[in-house]
């Protein structure tokens, strides 16, 4: 032991000796509680929350992150129909289609790039 620490223990021992009965009392009593805190097992849900809070935030990822197959519904169809006979010009769609109108809007309709200037 060096000079230092043999000074520390020997303060040490005459602190110790210079306690009364009382407060001896108290530290054993202090020391005995804060030991069988140690020893009290922890509840059991608690082991069980952490591993719960875990799987719900790997399940909540997967369902946000999971390829989601879009359906894109019934393609248009392109038909022939002896009202309406099909040029090269214009496709007929087929009549059961409720976007027919718009498709026809869309085919007319003027794009953006033809504007002079403007380039893709």
């Amino acid at each position: 032991m060096n000079e230092v620490e043999a000074k520390a223990r020997e303060l040490f021992e005459r602190s110790v000796a210079e306690l009364d009965e009382a407060a001896v009392k108290r530290l054993r009593l202090a020391r005995r509680s804060t030991l069988a805190a140690e020893r009290a097992p922890a509840p059991r849900w608690q082991g069980w929350a952490g591993g719960l809070v875990a799987a719900g935030v790997l399940a909540l990822g997967l369902a946000w992150w999971w390829p989601r197959e879009t359906n894109p519904g019934p393609a248009p169809v392109a038909a022939t129909t002896a009202s309406a006979p099909a040029t090269a010009d214009e496709p007929v769609l087929a009549e059961a289609d409720d976007d027919a109108d718009l498709y026809a809007f869309l085919a007319d309709a003027p794009v953006a790039a033809d504007a002079p200037g403007h380039h893709l």
